[in-house]
């Protein structure tokens, strides 16, 4: 984080106890509120905030613009602030100030306090935190509570830091910041409500944003969802098949996928079992973009024998497809690829993960373009690959990796883009399973079943209320602890949470069955009980 080498000069509205201060960002500056022009009144138990005219350059010049905050109190004596506001330029976000405090310890998403380092802690909602819910623990204490009920899910940002000048100078300020959907950047910006709190209990106060997303999104829970086949209530076990590695290495061929599914079908109800298969379409990410049975490791024939014997057996094949990455080196990108790039809202290209997939330590994948589903080129391409080879092959289920990713695109919205895919895929296909890497609040009603654990990311049990979640190929399988396609290499093995929200999943990799075969009767027996 950054910080001005100046005192911007923010007034203080004193609310209920609050100590608030506002900005306003645009394209090209930003703004915060002229003291001159501010009005503070108290009306029907709440308050209202007007400001006809705003500041820059830390209030040394003026400019055209205002801020209008309606402010009104929670059923728990907090605050609600609804924002509308006005500038010279386009605006990008609007923000927040809860200033004055003594130094907070922030929660993480599993509400275990944080220190605020000298330069100050930032989180970002999606790409960080998963719910736009932060809570912070002050000395005395009390508990501090800051969500944000915004139906169109845009991006956030919460932020704790010491301040460096003016009269509040080592005294702490906690920043929300709303950004704007940048498709349509406006001189005008009304924001979503805001809910401060005091006092707070934090499984009450996760509970209200819940609430609000099933009231006013339509969230449903694992047990009321109707948007994926009968079959996948019924799984218990996934056995994640590693095919081919960046580098061309071989964990399994397809022959030798369907001797471990036999295995586990030996053992358990193959209805009950899916088998992922991450690197079955060549290369890891290099071949994306370009999806089809890899010759090395069986070709068509071989693929189409796995397929079928593992159908024979009632167990159901998930492939694993590039959501939203493609080889930008393959010759069909021009397809789809130059009109689809991933964008933040000023237009830089987003660049993702560059994992060091060459072991150069460079970590330079000019190669790997991140797309947005969204956009009509890349999602039609990729509708079209997965749907001809569903038709060809016969599987039943789609895992689309890096789906967790987002950026405020002003082109397309990422989020209302894999709607739109998954509704494509599963048009005419209602058997037809679809799941994702990761989640976050916004990709819960669009996906039921997510890779992920807890040593990747941090899962907080309320998850487990809308969806469920299997093994991240982040984790080591049980033989060497090998992370096979996955890029860290190495993990030590351990058994996923015995909790009813997580499927157990078993790994494979080059010996595994033959290294393991201990605890993988043992994870089995496991899946076998809970069927």
């Amino acid at each position: 984080m950054q910080f001005y080498s100046f005192d911007t000069r923010d007034p203080l509205i004193d609310i209920d106890g609050w100590r608030l201060s506002f900005q306003i960002v645009t394209l090209e500056n930003i703004y915060g509120l002229s003291a001159d022009h501010l009005e503070v009144s108290q009306e029907d138990g709440g308050w209202t905030v007007r400001c006809g005219r705003l500041t820059w350059a830390g209030g040394q010049e003026e400019a055209a613009g205002s801020l209008l905050v309606r402010i009104s109190r929670t059923e728990t004596d907090g605050l609600r602030l609804a924002m509308a506001a006005s500038a010279p330029q386009p605006i990008l976000s609007l923000k927040l100030l809860a200033r004055d405090l003594p130094p907070p310890q922030p929660l993480d998403m599993l509400d275990q306090p944080r220190a605020v380092p000298p330069d100050g802690l930032l989180d970002r909602y999606p790409n960080g935190i998963r719910l736009p819910v932060w809570l912070a623990a002050l000395p005395d204490g009390d508990l501090l509570g800051f969500r944000c009920e915004d139906p169109q899910m845009r991006g956030k940002r919460f932020c704790a830091y010491a301040e460096r000048m003016g009269a509040l100078r080592g005294r702490h300020t906690i920043e929300c910041i709303l950004d704007a959907d940048a498709r349509c950047l406006d001189y005008r910006l009304q924001g979503p409500d805001w809910i401060l709190e005091r006092h707070v209990n934090p499984e009450a106060f996760r509970a209200q944003q819940l609430a609000f997303y099933e009231a006013a999104l339509g969230f449903q829970t694992w047990e009321d969802r109707t948007d994926f086949p009968a079959w996948a209530r019924e799984l218990r076990l996934v056995l994640t098949l590693h095919g081919m590695h960046w580098s061309g290495y071989i964990f399994n061929n397809y022959a030798q996928m369907l001797d471990i599914i036999r295995y586990a079908a030996e053992r358990i109800d193959g209805g009950r079992v899916l088998a992922y298969l991450p690197g079955w379409e060549g290369r890891y990410y290099w071949q994306y973009g370009d999806f089809r049975p890899e010759p090395r490791l069986g070709g068509e024939d071989g693929f189409a024998r796995l397929c079928d014997g593992a159908r024979a057996l009632g167990v159901h094949v998930m492939p694993m497809f590039g959501g939203n990455c493609a080889n930008a080196w393959m010759p069909n990108f021009h397809t789809f690829g130059p009109s689809s790039y991933m964008k933040s809202a000023t237009r830089n290209v987003f660049l993702g993960n560059q994992p060091d997939w060459n072991l150069s330590r460079a970590h330079d994948t000019g190669w790997q373009a991140w797309l947005n589903p969204g956009a009509p080129a890349w999602q039609y391409e990729l509708t079209r690959q997965i749907t001809a080879l569903i038709d060809r092959y016969g599987f039943d289920a789609v895992f689309l990796d890096t789906i967790e990713v987002w950026t405020n695109d002003p082109d397309f919205n990422l989020r209302e883009g894999y709607r739109q895919l998954v509704d494509r895929l599963r048009t005419g296909r209602p058997d037809l399973l679809i799941t994702g890497e990761d989640w976050w609040d916004g990709l819960l009603p669009i996906f039921p079943i997510y890779q992920q654990t807890s040593k990747w990311r941090q899962v907080p049990a309320w998850v487990g209320r809308y969806a469920r979640l299997m093994g991240h190929i982040c984790d080591g399988e049980a033989s060497r602890g090998s992370t096979g396609v996955f890029e860290s290499g190495y993990a030590p093995y351990e058994r996923l949470p015995d909790e009813a929200y997580y499927l157990p999943t078993l790994a494979f990799v080059d010996g595994t069955l033959d290294g393991a075969r201990q605890e993988i009767d043992a994870v089995i027996a496991l899946a076998r009980q809970r069927a």
